[in-house]
């Protein structure tokens, strides 16, 4: 590009800055003006990817913040937010030295966002890697906004630009770009109240993800454009004449400004997509928008400023609802289609009356009524603090909130991903504003039901909702919040938290209260379950209870066991299986480490008969159920171990069964010592495996001899292997060891039994046991 032009293009851009600022103090136009030298001299040489000069970039930055009103630091930042990143040499300290500290820490906050944002970009966004680092840039973005709101006013900026300069990235690179603008950048302008910046970041978005739709809409809104022209300034002059000649208009306003408003595209892809209806049914495609600038207020001497300022915030709306009497007046309203965000503005602060008419053509026209403050706090937003001190304190004092909000998530969740999921919809998402029946403003997530209103209020009028009266009406719990509601808590001391909350509570932070109360409640049942099961142990070998369980003896007991000073953590690890009642009995009382092993006193009481698969099994320091394994069916008469289960109480093992090996030597802390009741006879239920050459009558001679035994087996199953080998498999309920080995001895004169195997219950055949071969 000729030096003649690149110099054109710069001082083209300068120009309008230099307009914009020229009315601000002196040092402020030097620093804009040195701060634009800085820049230019950093990025000499260097283009963009469309080919402009880089310099055009900061330059085109620092005009849109100079539109919004932002201040001077703003301005200069916008300037140089690239400077330290692009350019070596360039350090903050420099910055800071030529042009202060807040100037600093703008840019400072900028490049880290944006090397991340770079490093993310160069990641593939398939990937993983790509998606985090991309959580973690825009994460980071977050947390430097909460330090200064200077900070996200310039990288909205940023990417405004950017995003008017698309066109030159590669096609997948624009849809990545504008799909993050969309998520994020747009709804941070909109929560910011930059509806300047909002519209076009998302007609802008809206081009790139769906181009289709976007071409579709321009063509067809472009093909009458001239005949919505020609009817808007229709109804400009008439609404302006009708203005100017009212009585008392004219004395209360220094200037009308009424202006046809065009809807935004995306605006209407999104109305007919939810609304499920055609172009020709979106009744405020024609849009006026009329802006009262009232005069100078005059107070009596000694008003003081708080005073003043709701004066003229009342005197603000009293024009704005004459205003709309004079529309109303004119043109026929239609029912149902007022909106008052004066009395209720949006969460965002956004205040104007809407209301649509039937104008003397015959076509629905939108007429959006407010006064000067309110349009630059539509327009601007938070930029609108830097022109205006009064009005909106509501405004203000929820984005207060809602970056008091991001500091909390920031301290709440670590993982960058599950961060932004918890902004977009918690913060960033659509809102609706309701109120208590003390006329207080509520800011919630749109979809919120009373169940997020109650959290929202405190966490004890939460958990103590019984009810909700929502406009007067008792409605059910998962109502859904409107814009505007009265809703009042209904709540009683027993009232208590269900689950099913969790399944319409909408607002994070409910849904986490709601989590942490039933929480709260199975790590008590935990603790109290501990507690019981020490105290059972303790009272069942006579020992003094009170003495043993004070607290100082379990702390002394958690510090050996656990090396912890807290007696719960004792009664948790029971609980959970971690420690068993007899180890932690042993060192409450030593004298219990002499019993290990010892039978229990016979119970003074006559035993109770217990079924056969318990099998008359006494597990050392346990009264929880015991249950035989299936993998190796032990009997009595068996050298047995127990295994503490998770929730399924003790499973009782062979001492030679594989598992039990192998538990012995993964969690020897979850193997207890077991061994048969003396007290409890019974039957135990066994697989066995008779192993012969087939031959006819082999089965009628096994089963003759359990006759002649006596014996009813429970199961019986045989069959022929390839081999001829025949395998005859029997349930029999024995005594014991000494009961089984007679039965085998029985059935071994079998003519022609090789084998009597016996089985695990839950294997079809089983391994060989010493001795089982007849």
């Amino acid at each position: 590009m000729p030096e003649r032009v690149e110099q054109r293009m710069e001082e083209h851009g300068m120009q309008e800055l230099r307009a914009l600022v020229m009315d601000r103090p002196a040092p402020e136009v030097d620093g804009i003006e040195r701060a634009y030298l800085f820049s230019r001299d950093a990025h000499a040489g260097v283009n963009r990817k469309s080919g402009e000069p880089y310099i055009t970039h900061p330059v085109a930055v620092a005009v849109i913040l100079a539109r919004l009103g932002m201040d001077s630091d703003s301005v200069m930042a916008g300037l140089l937010h690239d400077t330290v990143e692009d350019v070596d040499g360039v350090t903050f300290e420099q910055i800071e030295t030529q042009f202060g500290r807040d100037v600093r820490r703008i840019v400072e906050g900028e490049t880290k966002v944006s090397k991340l944002s770079k490093q993310g970009s160069q990641t593939a966004v398939v990937s993983d890697a790509g998606r985090d680092l991309q959580a973690e840039n825009l994460r980071q973005m977050l947390i430097a906004m909460t330090d200064d709101i200077r900070i996200i006013v310039v990288k909205l900026a940023d990417r405004l630009h950017n995003m008017r300069t698309l066109g030159s990235m590669r096609p997948d690179k624009q849809k990545r770009i504008a799909r993050e603008t969309m998520d994020i950048f747009a709804p941070l302008a909109h929560r910011l109240g930059i509806g300047q910046i909002k519209w076009e970041l998302e007609d802008l978005s809206f081009r790139y993800l769906y181009p289709d739709e976007y071409a579709y809409l321009q063509s067809r809104l472009q093909s009458r454009q001239d005949e919505r022209d020609v009817l808007i300034g229709e109804a400009v002059t008439q609404l302006d004449e009708a203005l100017r000649d009212d009585l008392e208009l004219p004395e209360w306003v220094m200037d009308i400004d009424i202006s046809g408003r065009s809807k935004h595209l995306w605006s209407i892809h999104c109305k007919m997509q939810r609304e499920g209806k055609g172009l020709e049914q979106i009744f405020d495609l024609l849009a006026i928008r009329v802006i009262v600038t009232p005069r100078e207020l005059v107070v009596p001497p000694g008003t003081d400023e708080k005073r003043r300022e709701k004066a003229e915030a009342t005197r603000e709306k009293r024009i704005c609802y004459h205003t709309v009497s004079i529309v109303h007046s004119m043109w026929t309203p239609l029912p149902g289609r007022f909106k008052d965000y004066i009395a209720v503005p949006k969460p965002n602060g956004y205040q104007s009356l809407h209301t649509t008419v039937i104008s003397q053509s015959g076509q629905p026209i939108e007429v959006q009524i407010r006064s000067r403050r309110m349009h630059e706090v539509a327009e601007f937003g938070v930029a609108a603090h830097w022109m205006y001190k009064q009005g909106s304190m509501l405004a203000q004092k929820d984005r207060e909130n809602w970056i008091a909000q991001l500091r909390e998530l920031q301290d709440e969740i670590n993982d960058a991903s599950d961060y932004m999921d918890a902004v977009k919809s918690d913060i960033l998402g659509q809102r609706v504003r309701v109120f208590t029946p003390r006329g207080l403003a509520i800011s919630l997530p749109a979809g919120s039901t009373p169940i997020d209103f109650a959290y929202h209020i405190h966490s004890r009028i939460g958990e103590t909702t019984v009810g909700a009266r929502v406009n007067g009406s008792i409605v059910p719990l998962a109502h859904k919040l409107g814009n505007g509601d009265m809703v009042e808590i209904v709540t009683s001391k027993n009232g208590h938290p269900s689950k099913d909350w969790l399944n319409f509570a909408v607002t994070r932070s409910a849904r986490a209260k709601i989590r942490h109360h039933f929480r709260q409640l199975e790590r008590e049942d935990a603790r109290q379950r501990g507690h019981d099961m020490l105290e059972r142990h303790l009272r069942k070998r006579q020992l003094p209870v009170r003495q043993l369980m004070r607290t100082k003896l379990l702390e002394d007991a958690a510090q050996k066991l656990l090396s912890t000073r807290n007696p719960d953590d004792l009664y948790f690890a029971i609980s959970a299986g971690k420690l068993t009642p007899s180890a932690v009995g042993r060192v409450l009382s030593p004298s219990l480490a002499s019993e290990q092993g010892q039978v229990r006193p016979p119970s003074k009481r006559a035993p109770v008969p217990r079924p056969p698969e318990t099998g008359g099994v006494y597990v050392e320091g346990f009264t929880t159920t015991t249950k035989l394994s299936n993998c190796c069916s032990p009997i009595r008469g068996d050298q047995i171990m127990g295994y503490l289960t998770r929730g399924r109480g003790v499973s009782i093992h062979r001492i030679d069964c594989p598992n039990m090996i192998r538990l012995l030597k993964d969690e020897p802390e979850r193997c207890v010592a077991a061994s048969w009741d003396a007290g409890m006879p019974g039957l135990t239920l066994v697989d066995m495996d008779v192993v012969a050459p087939d031959r006819h009558g082999l089965l009628a001679d096994v089963l003759g001899v359990l006759s002649a035994e006596k014996r009813s087996p429970l199961k019986v199953e045989a069959n022929v292997d390839l081999d001829d080998v025949a395998h005859i498999l029997l349930r029999l309920g024995v005594r014991g060891n000494a009961d089984l080995e007679h039965v085998r001895a029985a059935i071994g004169k079998v003519e022609g039994v090789t084998a009597i195997v016996r089985l695990g219950r839950n294997s079809s055949r089983g391994r060989k046991d010493s001795g089982a071969s007849a």
